[in-house]
């Protein structure tokens, strides 16, 4: 746990003194991705629909291992919407029934198929029925055309048309003020007398039959006048009120690429026209797909230049909300009381929900026949929303590609829509501002990972994973909150600045803590020296002035210890080096400077040069430890038949010059000052006083409240008029017994009585302390001075000071 402790601390000290780095570098890159994505380098633009997909696919459906493990990304089936699809089950069982083949015929089948189906949906009651498919071309035998439009005539179901556009026919004419006519009153007309037999065209190659008598001229003619009033028709119920405000203008219908690569205007082709006249709404089917030709976004409303027409999903819609008109505003569509939020522009993400056949039910229109002729399971059809359209997978059938599947029937487009408007909810772009804030911070913390972790494996792996990984991140977010924030650009981001980061680690950085490492080596740390390189606050020649704690330890009797090993020096040293080695990584593991080794003696520095704001209690906790190392290591001296290695240690926080000093040849980190010269006395003090580590006052006024400590005395150092009050360190706060905490506190009573000239009242306090210890230093030292100041009466001069002499 201390280690982790420590990991964290370095890191952080790292992290906040390279702060401005990182924001300069992350700003920097930022605005480089930035301007790629503006302009669309690198294809970033393709990127950033592929992670876009990747999300979805990865995040959308509960068999997905990355759904399950986040919990999110579950496919709800629709309880508005079923399609009844045209398939291959449906081409092959009706071409093999007798009665349906004469009734339908082939493809293209007779509209009497779709006068049956329509007439059981209403006897069903099923809300509405929507075709996903144009209906702009009259068949040869116009009675199935006139029997489809007088079955609408009857339905109290609303039933909705496509309609696509082209080029290369006539505008259908302006419609100075258009109605949506379902909601408008008496709008809707009746059908066409069964007699008529003008059923409409639907372009301007179809042909019409009129008198022998005419002459070519008249004909052409009347042909003209027929498709005007159909063009005329099909603008009174195309057209839709649409508005947009806050300065947004609605799509223009694409336009397409004529044979000599100029751009021609599309129109819209009309429907026939028994269904112009009869028909509940009428929408725009346009692809509507990004470059890559995936189906992704919608506009919902288009014009021609000549009217305004809404999608087929937004008609039915419009009906549902009954609303008179539809208003696209930055940020809102609102269709009649209804509003639901899309996209600044205008334009919102289609949310699909899942697969096509996991988020939608289906039937075939087979099975739908079956249904009207008294075969069970047509109640599924009740209150819902029906989609008629191909399901036809393979040639012919109308595939289209969505982020979710690479092929599906296009009817997936408009369900999707209409039930993101039946919910009220898209998927939305994030504000450009968020996604560039993510920028920054995905930069930020790339920076962070390379300046800070400082690894090989980071500087190389980290970009790597933000390319291939990063979709992971925005995926899980896109389908957990429906908004989609930018992908590519933060990726992008964060790969270029990892990219500066090791960069401006190889050319700057590491140069300076390659020198300061080879200066420092030898005196801490690695990891210190690594800190001391991001502190930026390298030694001078000259010094410098800093408040730290030295430390000072002695070996008791060190002379006499090395005496015994006169005859064989070598066993000494190695003896010593044993014991420098058990004491110098709990010194350094507390973040000490090692200043210097005087013989068996070791100085140090704590908060020098590494800055540390604790660097009294470290000198503290450093000191302690060091006391506990040695004690198994007397043990096994002990084992061994060596000396005994008890030592002493001094402890003083003080502001002292600190640096590097000495000559231009020679250095030495260390420090100098009044300061260290009481640690040193200190650390000798403890042979009188009887203890094992002194603390001068500073350090105790720093510590008092994490550590266990005890006021000896007050002493003045030799060359000094005025006295300090020492201290003796015992343990860390909650580290003694009850039984020193009761000796400690008789101690304190007999300071008082001995600095107030009570000597006897002393001592009598002093002979029940070391009743309850008898090893104790201190009691032992001031009861042997106040028996003699009890025999001798003090002059009246007499303060209660020691002298240091040493």
């Amino acid at each position: 746990m201390r280690a982790v402790w420590k990991v964290a601390v370095l890191l952080w000290l790292r992290f906040k003194r390279r702060l401005p780095l990182m924001f300069g570098l992350s700003a920097v890159a930022t605005v480089c991705a930035g301007a790629w994505w503006e302009n669309d380098q690198f294809n970033i633009s393709d990127a950033e629909r592929g992670a876009y997909d990747d999300g979805l696919k990865k995040f959308t459906g509960n068999e997905k291992p990355f759904s399950k493990l986040v919990g999110i990304g579950k496919v709800f089936k629709s309880n508005d919407i079923i399609i009844i699809g045209i398939d291959n089950r449906t081409f092959r069982e009706i071409e093999a029934n007798d009665g349906w083949r004469t009734r339908y015929g082939s493809v293209p089948y007779d509209r009497r198929l779709w006068a049956d189906v329509l007439t059981y949906l209403d006897s069903v009651h099923a809300k509405a029925a929507i075709f996903d498919s144009v209906t702009d071309t009259r068949h040869s035998d116009v009675t199935g055309d006139v029997a489809l439009g007088e079955t609408l005539g009857t339905l109290s179901m609303p039933v909705y048309f496509g309609f696509a556009t082209t080029a290369g026919v006539k505008p259908l004419g302006v419609v100075e003020k258009p109605v949506n006519r379902f909601v408008t009153p008496k709008a809707k007309p009746v059908a066409p007398p069964a007699d008529e037999t003008d059923a409409g065209s639907g372009g301007e190659t179809d042909s019409f039959e009129f008198p022998d008598e005419l002459t070519p001229e008249e004909t052409e003619r009347l042909k003209e006048a027929e498709l005007e009033t159909q063009r005329q028709k099909a603008a009174g119920a195309f057209a839709f009120p649409v508005t947009a405000t806050g300065g947004l203008s609605i799509a223009e219908v694409p336009e397409t690429v004529g044979a000599v690569g100029d751009n021609l205007k599309q129109y819209p082709i009309p429907s026939i026209t028994p269904l112009l006249d009869v028909g509940a709404g009428f929408g725009l089917v346009t692809i509507e797909s990004d470059e890559d030709g995936k189906l992704r976004r919608t506009a919902f409303a288009y014009t021609d230049g000549e009217n305004n027409y809404v999608t087929l999903p937004v008609a039915v819609a419009a009906d549902a909300f009954h609303a008179r008109e539809v208003v696209i505003s930055p940020g809102v569509l609102k269709i009649g009381d209804r509003e639901v939020p899309i996209n600044p522009d205008g334009t919102a993400e289609i949310d699909y929900g899942g697969p096509l056949f996991e988020r939608f039910q289906t039937r075939s229109l087979v099975d739908v026949i079956r249904y009207s002729l008294g075969s069970p399971g047509g109640e599924v059809f009740k209150d819902k929303y029906v989609f008629i359209a191909s399901l036809t997978v393979g040639e012919g059938g109308d595939m289209k590609a969505t982020p979710l599947e690479a092929s599906t029937p296009g009817v997936v487009k408009q369900a999707a829509i209409l039930q993101n408007l039946l919910d009220g909810r898209f998927i939305l772009t994030a504000p450009t501002w968020v996604s560039y804030l993510f920028a920054f911070l995905v930069a930020f913390f790339s920076v962070s990972l390379v300046l800070v972790i400082r690894n090989t494996f980071v500087d190389i792996g980290w970009p790597v994973l933000l390319y291939v990984g990063f979709f992971l991140i925005t995926g899980s977010f896109l389908v957990a909150t429906k908004v989609h924030v930018l992908s590519a650009l933060p990726g992008l981001a964060g790969t270029i600045a990892s990219v500066f980061a090791s960069t401006w680690e190889r050319l700057f950085a590491r140069k300076e803590r390659d020198r300061l490492k080879e200066m420092f080596s030898s005196y801490m740390e690695a990891d210190l020296v690594d800190l001391m390189v991001e502190q930026k606050k390298l030694p001078t020649l000259d010094g410098e002035n800093m408040v730290i704690t030295a430390f000072f330890s002695d070996i008791k009797g060190f002379s006499t210890f090395s005496e015994k090993f006169r005859d064989d020096p070598h066993k000494l040293m190695r003896l010593l080096n044993r014991y420098l080695s058990t004491v110098t990584p709990v010194l350094t593991a507390q973040g000490a400077c090692i200043d210097k080794y005087i013989g068996d003696a070791v100085v140090a520095l704590f908060g020098a040069p590494v800055q540390y704001p604790d660097h009294a209690l470290r000198a503290c906790r450093g000191a302690l430890a060091v006391q506990q190392a040695i004690g198994s290591l007397r043990e096994m001296f002990g084992k061994e038949g060596l000396p005994d290695v008890y030592t002493r240690i001094g402890l003083n926080t003080d502001s002292m010059v600190v640096g590097n000093i000495g000559s231009e040849q020679l250095l030495d980190y260390t420090a100098i000052g009044d300061g260290m010269n009481l640690a040193a006395r200190l650390e000798g003090a403890n042979k009188e006083f009887g203890t094992l580590i002194m603390m001068g006052p500073n350090t105790w006024a720093a510590v008092r409240h994490a550590v266990e400590a005890r006021e000896l005395d007050s002493v003045r150092v030799a060359g000094k008029t005025q006295a300090v009050n020492v201290y003796e360190l015992l343990a860390m706060k909650g580290g003694i017994s009850k039984e020193k905490q009761h000796v400690i506190t008789l101690y304190a009573t007999a300071l008082e009585l001995y600095r107030s000239r009570k000597f006897d009242e002393a001592l009598g306090v002093l002979q029940t302390a070391l009743l309850a210890d008898e090893t104790d230093g201190p009691s032992k030292r001031l009861h042997a001075m106040c028996l003699e100041l009890s025999h001798t009466a003090p002059a009246p001069e007499w303060e209660p000071i020691s002298e240091l002499s040493k």
